[in-house]
């Protein structure tokens, strides 16, 4: 091989060097914005969807009942004050129970 086709034979393969080096990083480039739109596009189906599961569950937020009326559930008439009075229904106590009556002695 003489020095001239050598010379010749580098060249080439600087070039196709060159020419693959910058294949390669518009490839990349290529699939990073790619990657970068995918995943972007990913991540506002993402939110997306989290921002219509929001929404839904405030609708429900809308229908509950008021502040007054969950008091008046939790504590009962009367609100807290009078919780612990005695309502239908309680049992009222060994106290309270019939108590059979004595007879009358003979006498």
């Amino acid at each position: 091989m003489t020095p001239a086709a050598a010379l010749q034979a580098a060249e080439l393969a600087e070039a196709e060097t060159r020419y693959r080096l910058n294949l390669a990083r518009e490839m990349y480039q290529r699939g990073q914005q790619a990657g970068y739109r995918a995943g972007r596009r990913d991540a506002e189906a993402d939110e997306a969807a989290a921002w219509r599961q929001l929404h839904a569950s405030m609708r429900g937020l809308a229908t509950s009942p008021s502040h007054a009326e969950l008091e008046e559930r939790r504590w009962g008439p009367g609100g807290r004050g009078s919780f612990a009075d005695p309502r239908p229904g309680d049992f009222p106590g060994r106290g309270a129970l019939p108590q059979p009556e004595r007879e009358a002695e003979a006498g």
